[in-house]
């Protein structure tokens, strides 16, 4: 492996990034990355042209070849991770439904997911692992593919996003049993595509033969395409293996893979995961539902398994409010960082994706208020989600020997500090390293039977400030307790609009 390169990708939900790695100390040798203009609606709709991604996907690659020179001849194999659940969902000629692709954060299926859930989260969970959440596909389909009126799927095949990238690439048709189990599809006995989780769809011709083929992370799903090849530079036939979706390929990249890792992802959404035991008794005996776990997701056709207690936004927060006060990320961090602990009273609620019937709100604010309150006050609810979802997971019986912070806010140290704080609790992270790249191009060395192991990404780690963490223990307790009040207020808002 000392002469090989790797090539990751990418593709989260707000952003493309492609890296590729030295196989011998893990440097990155070039990498480029452009965001995911994602189209938003008030119906709650959110997605993007395929024409999109299929300009982006080679034109990123082709940087990256330009920039490794001639060591492109060292390039030994590729793969991609992705932002899960949302619908990628081809035709019989590799079209998508509409030519777009659709993002979890999609809202426009809440109602329904609500509705199925009064009814069969008990059922669902038992069966696949999780409830009903509108970012899945069978929840988006339902409201996009009944529109079509659509009988005839001969040849439509269901995938997620790296998928989309690989058969891009390959012309193959596979997704792996992550991104597969996250979405709710896969029977957690079994571990195949569940009848029941395409059933709760109501739409007839929706059936669990539509998912493509499995497999797991690290195999062999085919090798790009001659055309591909001719548009990117890279060589032809080069192999493409298999990722995952983009957190657990992230965890890959950072070592976090282990029993007891707990991780917490800054990103769009925000994702807290724990890698469960080997034994896979912990799985088998899980309550349904368990209040501290959202998502039972299967890795392989084995039992190894990760669970997940996740929500519809994390650095979303920030980036909305850097956006409407005119801000960039750095101004906003220290605006964010001028202000007090606590932000002088002013609380924010972090929804500003949805969730049910939730969305983002501030709390207590008054004309002593700043700006600098209000974006202190973003990032201490962004984060206090994450901290009381990693708190539910350690509640369900998940113990944490290790705890990372993950994603594109890791690179704020400060952030992280603060995540630290409220956990009481040391973080690893390895900052703003492209993590989620760095899996793919691990599992893509995977694919060959090499150990990927020495493209690790190098951590650091990040103490509490001792000084807040008896401040913000009280902080979580007040900010649960506003959450369940925030309810009914919720709840009015939904049943008063037009």
């Amino acid at each position: 492996m000392v002469n090989q390169v790797y090539i990751g990708l990418d593709l989260g939900s707000t952003s493309l990034k492609v890296a590729a790695f030295d196989a011998a100390d893990g440097r990155v040798l070039a990498q480029a990355g452009a965001p995911i203009p994602w189209e938003r609606n008030v119906q709650g709709a959110c997605q993007v042209p395929g024409a999109t991604v299929r300009r982006l996907v080679p034109e990123l690659l082709s940087q990256v070849v330009l920039g490794l020179g001639q060591r492109v001849h060292d390039v030994a194999a590729m793969s991609c991770v992705g932002h899960g659940g949302g619908l990628h969902w081809v035709d019989a000629d590799a079209q998508l439904q509409g030519d777009y692709a659709v993002s979890s954060t999609d809202q426009r299926a809440a109602a329904y997911a609500g509705a199925v859930g009064a009814r069969r989260h008990a059922d669902l969970f038992a069966a696949v692992g999780c409830g009903p959440w509108a970012g899945q596909p069978t929840m988006i389909a339902q409201d996009i593919l009944k529109q079509s009126h659509a009988t005839d799927l001969a040849g439509h095949t269901l995938m997620f996003a790296k998928d989309y990238v690989h058969l891009l690439l390959t012309g193959k048709r596979a997704t792996d049993y992550s991104d597969a189990s996250t979405a709710g599809l896969l029977n957690r006995r079994t571990r195949q595509p569940d009848a029941l989780a395409f059933e709760v769809g109501g739409w007839a011709p929706w059936s669990a033969d539509l998912l493509a083929p499995l497999q797991a992370p690290g195999t062999l799903v085919g090798h790009v395409q001659a055309d591909m090849a001719r548009q990117t530079g890279l060589p032809a036939g080069l192999p493409v293996a298999m990722g995952a979706i983009d957190l657990y390929g992230a965890m890959q990249g950072a070592g976090a893979t282990q029993t007891g890792d707990m991780t917490a992802v800054f990103g769009t959404w925000c994702v807290n995961a724990a890698m469960g035991p080997q034994d896979p008794s912990f799985e088998a005996t899980l309550p349904a539902p368990c209040p501290g776990i959202s998502n039972v997701v299967q890795l392989d056709a084995a039992q190894a398994c990760m669970f997940m207690n996740n929500n519809a936004a994390s650095m979303a927060n920030t980036s909305w409010f850097a956006a409407v006060s005119q801000q960039n990320a750095t101004q906003l961090m220290q605006a964010a960082f001028s202000s007090v602990p606590g932000a002088r009273g002013l609380r924010y609620v972090p929804f500003i994706n949805g969730g049910g019937n939730a969305s983002a709100a501030f709390v207590g604010l008054r004309s002593l208020h700043t700006q600098a309150d209000m974006a202190r006050a973003v990032v201490e609810g962004a984060l206090a989600l994450h901290a009381r979802s990693l708190q539910q997971l350690a509640a369900a019986g998940l113990p944490i020997r290790r705890l990372f912070a993950l994603g594109g806010g890791a690179g704020e140290v400060r952030l992280t500090q603060l995540l630290a704080t409220m956990m009481n609790l040391p973080i690893w992270t390895p900052g703003a390293d492209e993590s989620g790249a760095r899996g793919a191009a691990m599992f893509a060395a995977q694919s060959l039977g090499q150990d990927a192991s020495g493209m690790t990404a190098s951590l650091r780690q990040i103490a509490p400030d001792d000084t807040h963490t008896a401040f913000y223990a009280g902080f979580l307790q007040s900010f649960d307790a506003l959450l369940k009040n925030m309810q009914p207020v919720f709840d009015h808002t939904v049943s008063t609009q037009p």
